[in-house]
């Protein structure tokens, strides 16, 4: 009886402390993914800051005031690929460049999603697409839209075809739908 109970008190200390591992594997895999996304925000953060301060020129005016210049100037090819890389863990970083900001960063956050493609990128360009006030982002939008699944970007570009207030977008969308 004695080895009975010693061998039941040694199964309970053993299953607590496996499941004391389980709970502390599950903490550390929720803290990582955690963590991973914020990375991902701070990395996608840093290469829209890297992108826009290789356009800046500073110019000093008559009266010794400084004014910063941008132009535009597509990402690098390892900002892209890095962004990529992420896949669609980057989709709602990125979907949040679409509703703030300026335009350079709207245009960016579609030139990645773009670059990342597939099913997940369809819901942030179609707002855009069908709804941005700018004829300038819709028209853009369906370009990244056009080289994503035809299957889901096929309805949105029909619809911009026939509906966009904008005749230069009705006009792109028209011709992106002859091409596909």
């Amino acid at each position: 009886m004695k080895v009975l109970s010693s061998l039941a008190i040694t199964w309970v200390i053993t299953i607590v402390f496996a499941a004391g591992l389980v709970v502390r594997h599950a903490d550390a895999q929720t803290l990582s993914a955690k963590n991973s996304k914020d990375v991902i925000r701070d990395r996608v953060a840093i290469i829209f800051e890297e992108t826009f301060k290789q356009l800046e020129t500073q110019v000093e005016l008559n009266d010794h005031s400084v004014v910063t210049a941008r132009t535009f100037l597509p990402p690098t090819n390892e900002h892209v690929e890095e962004i990529r890389r992420y896949g669609v863990d980057a989709v709602p970083i990125l979907s949040d460049y679409l509703n703030r900001g300026t335009g350079w960063e709207k245009y960016l956050a579609m030139r990645f999603l773009g670059s990342i493609g597939g099913k997940s990128i369809i819901d942030p360009l179609r707002g855009v697409a069908l709804h941005d006030p700018s004829p300038d982002f819709r028209a853009t939008a369906l370009l990244w839209l056009s080289a994503a699944r035809w299957d889901l970007a096929a309805p949105i570009i029909r619809q911009a075809a026939r509906k966009d207030s904008s005749p230069e977008v009705r006009k792109q969308a028209q011709e992106i739908l002859r091409q596909h």
